[in-house]
Formats: structure tokens, C-alpha cells, sequence
């Protein structure tokens, strides 16, 4: 799923989910994304969808220009860990289908001076800040899921604490084997796309932090940022703190913006490396005691949960039905369920609460209580959008909501059309023929996030005779031994086959040989859900 996140006039994190639709940026009411700032023009930017799902941002001729990694653009296409700065206001842009680059540190030049004309603010201890700044930092690891590795959670972190302080480019290093080598395990705006900033910054900056324990604001001379320097003209950097130990650096920095950090940027810094630090302890601590007895004892409740909460789908004379789960090793939750409408018309609902623990399940059988209900009670009633749309509003309401995926269906082949509403859930598929296949591609948002999201149900014509296919994501995500993803190009060209038009059973069998053979014998992280309806 694609998004951006950001804070609002408020100073509140927001999430704004990108679908198929045009989202323009700007200052007038009319635009889908407002900003009350004079730095924004009217209609500042505009982000589309191109044809092939990557999102292409293009400044529409804005008095003050788009800056995506710090680099002025007139248009490019979004990569995951972009931050795209308009005015004074920056978004980060996440897209969980796109693996993130390869760090490249190149921008750090060798010498060992500062940048000309530069003025140094360091502080040691202790740190003061506003509590309701301490509020935002507490919240720097929780978009890493558990258990989560060590760099996902300084990836996560490092999102978070550069929307919060308004950077462009940043990184989180490790010491390496000698005091002066680092070992970059996360960063945003420093991968290989075209969009990379290369203004460079001084190593001593960068060091000081790690050889010195100290951290720096990086503004010139009384506090006025000079472009023409030749390096980054704001930055940020502090040490990594494990237990009062320096295991790296937390560097971020403006390449090329006329505006410098404040005063307390550089304690927020120092207190974010310190709990960052902490936090990636933490995670490895607990992915090493997850790896011995605790997760399979974990993983074999859930499971139990998991299978106490299914209910095989039936066939009837109108539809054939065939299920099939592919067990993850330290993620499930993964649901598919029918609804009958009489014996010509069914409804579908496809669910992942995969690495949400128990918080997660209880919240699908929640939304499968109420999705079951509604259908019963009203009957067969098309109104898919009222169905999801209340209970979004409901699942707002909680404290303690976790991100549900969720695809609901109503295939009605006597009507002649397929409606659907997919929240956050990776496309249907249809094949409609042999070596014919439709993508069910409308995204909506997951549920929760925002109460008033207009929930619209798309719609599809229905051949008389097709097979429709759900999975959940754990399909294209699993990987082999070297890492790599199945993907979902390598679906659509297995199901383009002609041979793949064949009975619900005989797709499934086709789609889990291909996840073996790529597999190769590695086991997956996430449960993958195959479910295969056929009609005709």
C-alpha cells in the first residue's frame, strides 16, 4: 500500500493513502491535500498513478518548487523513503510493494574538515524538551512490527523522527569493526533513483558524533544557511546510545534548503538516538529469544486461534469454491470466508491480520462478525460501501486498532457485474478465459485510519464464466533463500497461461507448485491465503 505521512496545521501525524486517484497539493480548498502556508502555492503539486502502479509527483509550476530527497524536481517518480518537501512542509512516502535501495553513503566527502564558514552547536547531556516533543519520540518505533529486526526498526524510527523535524535525507549507521567505519542499516532519501541529492557533507561532521559522543547542529555562521558552500547546508547528527555505549550515528540533514535547524532540534536528536538505540536492542533481544522456544509456543496459539476461527467455504451448483493456506512461520492470520445470497450470487471477504498477534485477530473477527451480519440481516444488500464505511467508523473509535486488511466482494453473475471494495488488500484477479486475466484494481483505505473516508465500491462486468482469485500478501512476498520476492508479475504470468484456466482446485495446485519452486525449500516469514472461485 502506498501512502504519505506527514504532520498537519495541527502538529498531528496524518496518513493520507494513495489509490488510483490524482491527490494535488496545494493551498486552495479545492486541492485533495490542503497546506495553510504561504510557502505553497495554490495548487503546488500533484501525484499520479502511472499506468504501471509507481506514483509520479510533478511541481505544477509552484512560486517556491517541489523538492523530493532535497533536489528540485519539475517531476520524477516516488521510491519508498522519499521525502518530498513543499514549502515548510515535508512528507515521507512508504510503499510497502517496493523494496527499499541500497544505502549509498558517497555523499560523505573524505576530508577531515568542516565545511568553510560553518559554526558547531554540540551538546553532551542533559536533554530538555517540551513533553509533548518526548510524546512524539516515544512514538518513533511503532510503525516496526513484532517480532521486527534491528534495521526495520530504525528504518521505521528514522521515517517518523524526519517528518517530525523536517528532513530531507538521513540515515542510521552502526559502528563498524574499526571507530572509524559505519555500517548503514537504514536510511530515507539515499538510495540510487534519480531523485538522490548528492550535496555532500564532511566526514569530521558526521564522525564527531560517533568519536566524541557528542551531538551537532550544522547551521553557518550566526545561524544563516549558505546554499553556496558546496555542502549540505543544514544537518543533524547524534550518537546511537545502547546503555550509555556509542554502537553509531543518527544523521539527517536539508542538502540544499535556505532554512536551518532550530535550537532544539539538536536535543531531539540526541534523545531520538538514545531511544533508537534502545529500541533496536530491544528488537534484537527479542527476535533472538523468539527464534529459541518462545515463537513456535506463541506461533502454535495463534494457529490454534487461527483454526478455531475458520470455517471452510462450501460449493454449491452456481459456484465452485477451493481454499488453500501456505503456513508462515512467524506470522498468520489470514481469513476467507463466503456469504450466500441464495444460490446464484455470493459475497466474499478476504482478510489479513498477519503479524498483529492476538489484537489483530480479535479485530478481524470483529470485522467478520459485523461484515456476516450486515449481509444477513439486510438480505443481500449492495450497499458494500455503507457496510465497510460503519464499520471503519467503529474500528476508528478503537484505542488499540491494528491495520486489518480487507476485500469485500459481491460476485453476482446473474446481474451480469462484480462489486468490490478492497481496503488496503493486495487486487483480486479474474481470469475471464484462458490466458485472459482482469486486475481488480481500485485500493481504498485500511480501515480505521481515517473515520470519514468515502468508501466507493467498484465494479466489474462478469463473463459467464470466470475464476476469481484472492490472496493476501504473504503470496508475492515470499521469498527464496536469496532473498528475493515472488512478486506479483510472476503471478500474472503464471495465471496468463492458458493452461492456469482450469477448476479453483487445479489453479491452487498450479500457483502453490510455482511458490515451492521459487521457495526452494525456504520456509515463509508470512502466511499466504490462495482462495479460488469459479462459475461457468
Amino acid at each position: 500500500m502506498s501512502q504519505l505521512r506527514y504532520f498537519d496545521d495541527q502538529h498531528v501525524m496524518r496518513i493520507r493513502a494513495l489509490g488510483s486517484e490524482t491527490v494535488t497539493i496545494g493551498r486552495v480548498e479545492a486541492c485533495q491535500l490542503m497546506i495553510e502556508d504561504d510557502l505553497v502555492s495554490r495548487e503546488h503539486a500533484r501525484i499520479d498513478r502511472d499506468p504501471d502502479g509507481r506514483y509520479r509527483v510533478r511541481d505544477l509550476g509552484s512560486r517556491n518548487k517541489t523538492f523530493v530527497n532535497g533536489q528540485q524536481i519539475s517531476e520524477t517518480l516516488l521510491t519508498q523513503g522519499d521525502m518530498l518537501r513543499i514549502g515548510a512542509r515535508v512528507f515521507e512516502f512508504l510503499d510497502d510493494t517496493l523494496n527499499e535501495d541500497a544505502i549509498d553513503l558517497s555523499f560523505m566527502t573524505p576530508d577531515r574538515n568542516d565545511p568553510p564558514g560553518t559554526e558547531w552547536v554540540k551538546i553532551k547531556s542533559p536533554v530538555t524538551l517540551p513533553l509533548t516533543r518526548y510524546g512524539e519520540l516515544a512514538t518513533l518505533g511503532v510503525d516496526a512490527g513484532y517480532p521486527a529486526r534491528a534495521e526495520d526498526v530504525a528504518s521505521a524510527a528514522l521515517g517518523r523522527l524526519m517528518v517530525v523535524l523536517g528532513a530531507d535525507r538521513g540515515f542510521v549507521a552502526l559502528r563498524g569493526e574499526s571507530n572509524k567505519e559505519l555500517r548503514p542499516v537504514a536510511h530515507r532519501g539515499l538510495g540510487g533513483g534519480p531523485t538522490v541529492a548528492r550535496m555532500p557533507v564532511s566526514q569530521t561532521f558526521a564522525y564527531s558524533a560517533l568519536l566524541q559522543s557528542v551531538a551537532g547542529r550544522y547551521p553557518q555562521k550566526n545561524g544563516q544557511v549558505d546554499a553556496k558552500s558546496g555542502f549540505a547546508s543544514a544537518g543533524l547528527v547524534a550518537p546511537l546510545l545502547y546503555r550509555k555505549d556509542v554502537v553509531g550515528i543518527i544523521y539527517v540533514d536539508r542538502p540544499t534548503s535556505g532554512q536551518a535547524f532550530g535550537e532544539s532540534a539538536v536535543q531531539e536528536i540526541a534523545a531520538a538516538g538514545a531511544h533508537i538505540g534502545a529500541l533496536m536492542a530491544e528488537a534484537s533481544q527479542q527476535l533472538a529469544a523468539n527464534e529459541g522456544h518462545v515463537a513456535p509456543a506463541w506461533m502454535a496459539t495463534l494457529r490454534r486461534m487461527q483454526l478455531a476461527m475458520t470455517v471452510p467455504p462450501e460449493s454449491n451448483k452456481s459456484f465452485d469454491i477451493s481454499v488453500k493456506l501456505v503456513s508462515g512461520r512467524g506470522r498468520c492470520g489470514d481469513f476467507f470466508d463466503v456469504v450466500y445470497a441464495g444460490e446464484d450470487r455470493v459475497f466474499v471477504l478476504a482478510m489479513d491480520a498477519g503479524g498483529h498477534g492476538i489484537t489483530g485477530f480479535v479485530q478481524a473477527a470483529a470485522i467478520r462478525t459485523a461484515v456476516q451480519t450486515a449481509l444477513t440481516v439486510e438480505k443481500g444488500s449492495r450497499d458494500l460501501a455503507a457496510v465497510i464505511s460503519a464499520i471503519n467508523r467503529t474500528m476508528h473509535a478503537r484505542r488499540a486498532r491494528q491495520l486489518v486488511t480487507c476485500t469485500l466482494l459481491d460476485v453476482d453473475p446473474p446481474g451480469g457485474e462484480i462489486r468490490y471494495i478492497n481496503a488496503g488488500g493486495p487486487p483480486p484477479l479474474m481470469l475471464v478465459g484462458a490466458g485472459r486475466l482482469v486486475t481488480l484494481d481500485q485500493p481504498s483505505l485500511v480501515l480505521g485510519i481515517d473515520m470519514n473516508y468515502a468508501y466507493e465500491a467498484a465494479s466489474v462486468d462478469l463473463p459467464a464464466s470466470f475464476r476469481l482469485i484472492l490472496h493476501t500478501d504473504g503470496l508475492p512476498e515470499m521469498s527464496n533463500a536469496a532473498g528475493e520476492a515472488l512478486g506479483t508479475q510472476r503471478i500474472h504470468d503464471l495465471l496468463l497461461d492458458p493452461a492456469a484456466f482450469g477448476t479453483p482446485a487445479d489453479v491452487i495446485a498450479t500457483m502453490v507448485a510455482a511458490c515451492d519452486k521459487h521457495r526452494g525449500g525456504a520456509e515463509p516469514d508470512d502466511d499466504a491465503l490462495i482462495g479460488v472461485i469459479s462459475h461457468g
